[in-house]
């Protein structure tokens, strides 16, 4: 796997010269009905996750280990510098249209760090508890959810939206939707407009 240096302006090479490419297929522990899976990419990563952080919204980095995880709706990803984690996904053909939506964002990202400033900043995922403290606690299920709590859990990992709190949207709950509209953006979650 070649190293390669962040540049300094637009690049005219990708980074990955082929798809990322998987290696090993497991069942996921999380949900038995998904897969998981192991890849590698055709070079080292290191160098241009600080840019992807700078533009995938909601990732959680951490440039010590160094590590990028995201998530495509209910699928997460795990960059690392010479491999690619995966878990949640449908298929091998899902994983295999994960990789290569990765695989263009990883090359388009890379041809533009001249004009991305990249982001060391380390962003970590909100705890469902922490969350759950500003939600109503009516456990009303409008949001399709028994509780809250499971509310609370599926925000946090980007399985469903605030605006799918109904009642947060009711004028006694103003000042918890904007005390989680500033928790959540601050994050890196998706808000919708008019809540900060």
């Amino acid at each position: 796997m070649d190293r390669v240096s962040a540049p300094m302006g637009t690049v005219s090479s990708p980074l990955l010269d082929r798809p990322i490419e998987i290696t090993q297929i497991m069942p996921c522990i999380a949900d038995p009905a998904k897969i998981r899976f192991h890849a590698e990419p055709s070079a080292d990563l290191r160098d241009v996750l600080p840019y992807l952080n700078a533009v995938i919204p909601g990732a959680i980095y951490n440039h010590d280990q160094p590590a990028l995880t995201f998530t495509m709706e209910q699928r997460i990803i795990t960059v690392f510098p010479g491999r690619v984690s995966g878990a949640k996904l449908n298929d091998l053909e899902d994983a295999k249209q994960a990789l290569t939506w990765l695989t263009d964002l990883i090359n388009d990202t890379w041809a533009r760090c001249g004009e991305i400033r990249p982001s060391y900043e380390r962003r970590e995922r909100l705890s469902p508890l922490m969350l759950y403290k500003l939600l109503p606690g009516t456990n009303c299920r409008r949001c399709g959810v028994p509780t809250c709590l499971a509310f609370a859990l599926r925000l946090a990992t980007q399985e469903t939206t605030v605006e799918q709190c109904l009642p947060l949207a009711e004028g006694q709950h103003s000042e918890k939707r904007a005390l989680l509209a500033e928790l959540l953006s601050a994050a890196g979650y998706a808000v919708p407009g008019g809540w900060l």
